[in-house]
């Protein structure tokens, strides 16, 4: 092997000695330069929800301003985006909010710090009939921050002489389909670390959440009610052949009770069943939830009743036909909660109730004494 000459000696020690400078450069560059950029920071943040790292969120989240500046917005955008009010009404509803605002945040923060953790929403379960429309788990749905995804950094525009920058945010909000940027803020500390202290449009976010939640709304509205009215109609129709069967007969008499039988169970039962199904059918919006869980139940208890009802045919026993009529009362309770429910969210709340769907047998039920 041949020996390297005295000049190519110098000139490889001078590209090693040149790469090692090249490299002490750039790694001065990134702790000296890039690790203080509102860049880095940005960066930082995103990496910790990658690796569900609530210590690096917390240095570069200034998470008591953001909270601070972001829990009032979103309280007063739901607010202002929920109905018209007048002078006193919006008067009497800041003081809402100031009660509000203390406890959401600090709600807000544990909540924060689970899905950092975790990656998930800790209130994730499903809808209840029960449930406060200013659960935290009803606030994130109604803010739409549940089920947002990030995008990208589009820009970030620094102002050294303030200590301040401004970063558009890209995310893609999936229960609407559609791309937002947010104006988030940056403050630069005292050790050169750029932390992010507020969400600058985030009223405009949860507007336009509202915006297309209320269109996706008002179209499930529109098509269960059409599931309901039509089935209401089979209902009435199914009632008169029962009404009409037992006037041609007897209770006392069994054909008589074998033909209401068999219209209860072939007609009656069948046709909320398949409301049942027509409903489940639809997609429902994460606000309607609550609603479409009670029509469900109710479908449930009716179809309940009607089973029962159609034992009692055959047992006639007062046993029986009691725990139905329980069946049909706990039906006619959840129709009325998600009938004032529905009106609710049509924007209809002093609307005239629409009567009740009227329970097919009670013409029978009146004749009971006849069987015992």
């Amino acid at each position: 092997m041949a020996m390297f000459s005295k000049s190519q000696k110098m000139r490889f020690f001078l590209a090693i000695f040149l790469l090692l400078l090249a490299t002490c450069g750039c790694g001065a560059w990134y702790f000296f330069y890039y690790t203080k950029t509102p860049e880095y920071g940005l960066e930082k943040i995103r990496m910790s929800f990658e690796k569900h790292d609530w210590q690096t969120f917390e240095k570069y989240v200034d998470l008591d301003a953001l909270l601070g500046n972001s829990t009032e917005t979103l309280i007063q955008a739901m607010i202002d985006t929920d109905r018209p009010m007048s002078g006193d009404a919006k008067a009497a509803m800041n003081g809402f909010v100031q009660m509000f605002k203390a406890p959401l945040a600090l709600t807000l923060r544990t909540e924060v710090q689970y899905y950092i953790e975790h990656g998930e929403w800790k209130n994730s379960g499903a809808a209840s009939e029960t449930q406060d429309p200013m659960s935290l788990d009803m606030v994130l749905t109604r803010i739409g921050l549940k089920t947002i995804q990030f995008r990208n950094i589009d820009y970030v525009a620094t102002d050294r002489e303030t200590g301040t920058a401004r970063a558009g945010v890209r995310v893609y909000q999936a229960d609407i389909g559609e791309e937002f940027i947010f104006e988030v803020k940056l403050v630069q500390g005292g050790d050169g670390v750029w932390r992010v202290t507020e969400i600058q449009n985030l009223h405009d976010f949860v507007a336009m959440i509202a915006k297309a939640h209320d269109a996706i709304l008002a179209d499930y509205l529109a098509k269960s009610q059409a599931i309901i009215d039509a089935h209401g109609k089979s209902v009435q129709e199914i009632e008169q052949e029962f009404s009409s069967t037992l006037q041609k007969g007897s209770l006392g008499n069994d054909e008589t009770r074998q033909a209401l039988k068999t219209i209860m169970l072939e007609k009656a039962a069948a046709d909320w069943t398949q409301r049942k199904a027509e409903l489940s059918d639809l997609t429902v919006p994460p606000m309607a939830d609550t609603l479409h869980h009670l029509r469900l139940r109710s479908c449930d208890m009716r179809i309940a009743y009607i089973l029962g009802y159609a034992a009692w045919l055959d047992d006639k026993k007062a046993a029986t036909i009691r725990e139905a009529q329980a069946k049909l009362k706990q039906a006619k309770t959840l129709e009325n909660e998600a009938a004032a429910l529905a009106r609710h969210m049509s924007g209809q709340s002093n609307a005239v109730p629409q009567p009740q769907q009227k329970p097919i047998g009670n013409e029978a039920l009146e004749s009971m004494t006849e069987l015992q």
